[in-house]
This record gives C-alpha cells, structure tokens and sequence, in this order.
C-alpha cells in the first residue's frame, strides 16, 4: 500500500488548551510531547490573499511555500491532531489551519492535513 511507503518523518506535538490570561477562554500551547508519524509533504500554496497572490508569487520566481497538506496513514493516535496543532516537517514548524479531514474505505484509511508556515520562512 502506498501509505505505508510515505517518505517524511514528522512530528504531531500534544496540544494543551491554558486559560488565556484575560479570563475569556483557553488558547491551545504546544507541549514538549510529540508523537512520530510517516507522512507524504505535499507543497500547497501560499498564505495570504489566496489563488490570486499565489498565482503573482509564482509568476515572480518565489519558490518557498507558506502551506503544506499532509497524508498520513490513518492511526488511533492521530484523534488528537486538531485545529491549532503544531506539526514539526522538513525541519520547520506548522501551525494545523483546519480540522483534519479522514478518509476511509474499505481498504485504506487516512487523513489529510492542512497546514500553514509558523513564522517567516528561513
């Protein structure tokens, strides 16, 4: 199965939801705790304005991609991976910009992630 040959170790980091400090709500921090997964890194686009300033970007010559999807095999550690996880890739650091979404049938089981670049690219 494809899924089982995925070439990039990355990292899931345990989210911990802390009181926000103005009494409002929780905001989700990263812990040092992680789990290693196997993933296929696939280059999406560009933060920002969208379609239209990926499109200028790419006419300019910019080659570094603010967005990455990820596939992963579906296992049952991967429940926790939420909106706002942190994700360790290629050696950066990605901030999870949508629920995850899970794909399933009767032979294969995964989810794919979208992420967004945490900081400037380096």
């Amino acid at each position: 199965m494809i899924l089982d040959k995925a070439n990039e170790d990355i990292k899931v980091f345990h989210t911990e939801w802390v009181p926000d400090g103005y009494g409002g709500g929780k905001s989700p921090v990263a812990t040092a705790d992680f789990t290693e997964f196997k993933a296929f890194v696939l280059p999406t686009g560009f933060a920002g304005a969208g379609w239209a300033a990926n499109q200028r970007f790419a006419s300019q010559g910019w080659a570094d991609t603010a967005r990455i999807t990820l596939v992963i095999k579906w296992r049952p550690e991967l429940a926790e991976l939420d909106q706002w996880s942190r994700v360790e890739a290629q050696g950066l650091l990605w901030t999870v910009v949508q629920q995850p979404r899970r794909w399933s049938n009767r032979r294969v089981s995964y989810i794919t992630v979208l992420c967004e670049l945490l900081g400037d690219p380096p």
